[in-house]
């Protein structure tokens, strides 16, 4: 997908745009949690008196039927405030009672409830769906020359050939299939190889170079992304160019080049770069890393590792199941680090709060519409699953507190949800400010370590 009008708002005006990526994001995922709750609300017959996007000072409204729509001034969540939510249903009239959200069943009150952190996961296989429809831009590995007088040469290999498999396994990253053959070095491999629309098999022995497995193929050193005001991006680099050579010598993996540059803190290289066929040389000189607690510091110039990518479109049937699949994986993924996270084999300075996420935001929206789609999708899956938690003030406290009432055949008493939900905000603002601090850590170059 095309990235064009990205970059160029990203390049004029790098904050603003960092700020207006994030607030779509959010809003985004908090119009649909909130409009979970919202629909399942009004089927259940309970009458819905604001939708909110925002906390704070309402900036705008409307007033269509019975509910009032606003946007208020502080884009950090939403609200649907719903009659007899927080009143006295004593107060209410027999009509207003049918329709209040209090009097409803506890099966009715636990979907509504519900319905707002599902909607993120609808939301994100959505997103996932249009992208895998309209063409998803997926990783390749793909060979970027051929050494001549190599196995790879002998085995038949060509510029541009792309490596679906090595022996049997689907590889699509460059860096997986350059671990691989220097892992083996002597032993035959066995290449699936796609050349014009046919798949190929190719065997080839790599040499053993320095006990490390050799077979002279070079693969595309791709940058993902450039870090802001880092030796790269002062020089110059973008997302997309790829890096040739440094110092004159060609780079074959990303690891290659990691090599080269983490043993030459503070001493100027000459990197050759191909930015959309063009060649041209420039100067870097890499900083020494500010490494977390009990790591050696080495020389970094501020870039991630990319890959060459094309677009992929699934038919109708096909892009629903590849979502389904991408969404369960990122729900996946989520619980299984917040479980690693709170029983602490994750360190805790990988918490990011809304700094941490105007800055993905922009990283994401300068690579691409397809990065920054699945960025928010997998922003709406954290958000659904985090919601969940028996917190109070989360939907998932609120759960907590109807499984009480199943259990006690009664509702807690108002005083003790209220110092509940006091105890939840704490708990909240405290989460804020602890990733706060951490994402203004990582803006000053620091890495504090929670673990």
């Amino acid at each position: 997908m095309h990235n064009t009008l990205f970059e160029a708002a990203a390049g004029i005006f790098p904050s603003v745009f960092g700020l207006l990526a994030a607030v779509v994001a959010l809003g985004l995922l908090i119009f649909a949690h909130e409009m979970g709750h919202f629909l399942v609300a009004k089927l259940s017959g309970v009458a819905v008196q604001k939708f909110s996007l925002g906390f704070g000072k309402k900036l705008v409204g409307w007033n269509i039927g019975e509910t009032e729509y606003v946007i208020s001034a502080i884009p950090l969540g939403g609200y649907v405030k719903m009659l007899g939510e927080d009143e006295e249903t004593q107060e209410l009239s027999p009509e207003e009672k049918e329709r209040s959200f209090t009097e409803q069943s506890l099966w009715k009150r636990a979907a509504i409830i519900f319905a707002g952190p599902f909607f993120n996961i609808l939301l994100a296989v959505f997103l996932c769906y249009i992208l895998f429809l309209t063409g998803f831009p997926t990783a390749i590995a793909k060979v970027a020359d051929v050494v001549k007088g190599s196995p790879a040469q002998a085995a038949g290999f060509k510029a541009g050939d792309v490596i679906e498999k090595v022996n049997g396994e689907y590889m699509d990253v460059w860096e997986e299939v350059s671990e691989y053959i220097k892992a083996h070095p002597g032993r035959q491999i066995v290449f699936s190889v796609r050349r014009d629309g046919r798949l190929l098999d190719m065997k080839a022995t790599p040499v053993a170079v320095n006990g490390q497995g050799d077979a002279g193929l070079m693969g595309s050193v791709i940058v993902g992304a450039v870090m802001s005001r880092s030796p790269a991006d002062m020089a110059g680099i973008k997302t997309k160019d790829r890096i040739v050579a440094v110092n004159g010598h060609a780079v074959g993996s990303w690891m290659d080049m990691a090599d080269m540059i983490r043993v030459n803190p503070g001493r100027p290289m000459n990197f050759t770069i191909d930015r959309q066929g063009r060649l041209f040389s420039v100067n870097i000189t890499p900083t020494l890393s500010k490494a977390k607690p009990g790591k050696k510091p080495y020389g970094v110039i501020g870039v991630e590792m990319g890959s060459d990518e094309v677009n992929m479109a699934y038919g109708p049937i096909e892009s629903l199941k590849l979502a389904y699949e991408r969404t369960y994986m990122m729900t996946s993924m989520t619980v299984k680090f917040l479980a690693r996270l709170i029983g602490g084999r994750e360190d805790a300075s990988q918490v990011g709060g809304p700094g941490g996420i105007i800055q993905l935001s922009a990283r994401q929206a300068r690579q691409g519409i397809g990065d920054y789609i699945i960025f928010i999708a997998l922003l709406s899956v954290n958000l659904g699953v985090i919601n969940l938690f028996p917190v109070p003030i989360l939907d998932g406290g609120h759960l907590m507190f109807l499984g009480i009432e199943a259990i006690q055949g009664r509702p807690l008493s108002m005083r003790k949800r209220e110092i509940a939900q006091q105890i939840g905000l704490l708990m909240l603002i405290a989460l804020l400010l602890f990733a706060s601090y951490n994402d203004i850590m990582r803006w000053l170059g620091f890495y504090p370590t929670w673990k």
